[in-house]
């Protein structure tokens, strides 16, 4: 099945509350032909269904109504339209709550064009087989032969990070040996030190997320920065302005100078 080839397109309604999340998707199934629409939040995704997607991809944890209340919500209303959840963390429990609560499955973020794209294939035959019944349009059946793919869009790319303006001062922390902040759409604004690969923005932002949310349940104050050990040194991963910011440190000690240096940045 090649998705270029379908009219109407096939259009994948993305519902995630992170900007960069989306875009990463859009940037994903556009070249390949797919009609993509967005919503912020699943209450938005209930307000802009029709006209009716062939496919929904939703993130499990979101602020306010989760992906799987999104979708018991849309078996409940017999909304005949697949739907994907798509998690950090993808487990029995959570893959039972998935397929309890009417979804066709559970993708674990952050994902590759290589795994995402022949995972929701079956899905949108699916979509396509329900426009049939519908009368919208004849389903197409499978190709004969294999059908390559358009290569996905490159992404555009980012200026250089800056070594000085939001980071400055961090550098000259004693233990600090290197540092990202990303801004809310999983954009690298500032950054010294070594590279961290491009697709961590995805998970910077799950984690801090899952801590605030974590923080929020079991009201125990903030639990919104997480210190994760990698390779023998510390990683702190704490929000800051509107994004992320991600530190290398020499060991957890040095955790509390960062944060007294981000005090003093907010203020």
């Amino acid at each position: 099945m090649n998705p270029a080839e379908i009219t109407p397109p096939i259009t994948v309604l993305v519902v995630d509350d992170s900007v960069s999340v989306r875009k990463a998707l859009e940037r994903i199934l556009a070249p390949q032909g797919y009609q993509v629409r967005m919503a912020d939040s699943a209450e938005n995704a209930l307000e802009t269904l029709e006209p009716l997607p062939d496919l929904v991809l939703a993130d499990i944890l979101m602020p306010g109504m989760s992906g799987l209340e999104l979708t018991r919500i849309m078996t409940d209303r017999g909304v005949n339209v697949p739907v994907m959840l798509m998690s950090g963390i993808v487990d029995e429990v959570t893959q039972r709550d998935a397929q309890a609560a009417g979804a066709r499955g559970v993708l674990r973020k952050p994902f590759t064009p290589a795994e995402l794209l022949p995972a929701i294939e079956p899905q949108v035959q699916a979509a396509l087989d329900a426009r049939a019944q519908r009368g919208d349009t004849p389903a197409p059946q499978a190709a004969t032969t294999p059908v390559t793919p358009a290569a996905p869009a490159a992404p555009a790319v980012p200026p250089a990070p800056s070594r000085d303006g939001l980071l400055a001062g961090l550098s000259g922390v004693s233990g600090v040996e290197g540092a990202v902040l990303y801004s809310a759409d999983g954009d690298r604004v500032a950054q010294f030190g070594p590279d961290l690969p491009e697709s961590f923005a995805m998970y910077a932002r799950f984690l801090v997320t899952a801590a605030a949310t974590a923080s929020h349940h079991l009201n125990r104050g903030d639990l919104s920065s997480l210190l994760l050990s990698y390779a023998g040194q510390t990683l702190l991963l704490s929000p800051h302005r509107d994004g992320q910011l991600v530190a290398l440190l020499r060991g957890s000690d040095v955790a509390p100078a960062v944060a007294r240096w981000q005090a003093s940045q907010l203020n």
